[in-house]
């Protein structure tokens, strides 16, 4: 399995790299990093196409403005199981999450009022989970 994973250079996913790398990797799935640095918004939908994800996984909605012309979230183009993982309060991106955004879509929080308040500002979310001890 292809598995893309999103984040910025500061965020929880490029500090623990090594260990995702080994855990996933150990299953005999292949691992593809896309780190951002804060404030880089250039366009990175051609690098997650070229991976052909079967899943794509993003931390703290990284990535979320890159929009189609027609001003939907660009995601919505990514035709594969997505994770959205959200472990602060304090994101950046989270106007998106007033657009239609696409059914294959789960947004992960780590905290159960995150979770609460995102379903509750957010209604036609396609899906929030709490997962307190998510891992990855």
């Amino acid at each position: 399995m292809n598995i893309v994973i999103v984040s910025s250079t500061t965020g929880q996913f490029y500090k623990d790299r090594p260990l995702i790398e080994e855990e996933l990797r150990r299953d005999g799935h292949m691992i593809f990093f896309i780190f951002r640095k804060p404030g880089d918004e250039h366009n990175i939908m051609n690098e997650i196409r070229s991976h052909e994800p079967d899943v794509l996984v993003t931390e703290e909605l990284e990535g979320f403005e890159m929009c189609t012309l027609t001003d939907a979230v660009s995601y919505n183009l990514i035709h594969c199981r997505q994770f959205h993982v959200i472990r602060s309060g304090g994101l950046r991106n989270e106007r998106y999450l007033g657009k239609q955004l696409s059914l294959v879509m789960t947004f992960v929080c780590t905290d159960e009022d995150m979770a609460q308040r995102l379903a509750e500002t957010y209604p036609d979310l396609p899906e929030v989970v709490c997962e307190k001890n998510f891992i990855m």
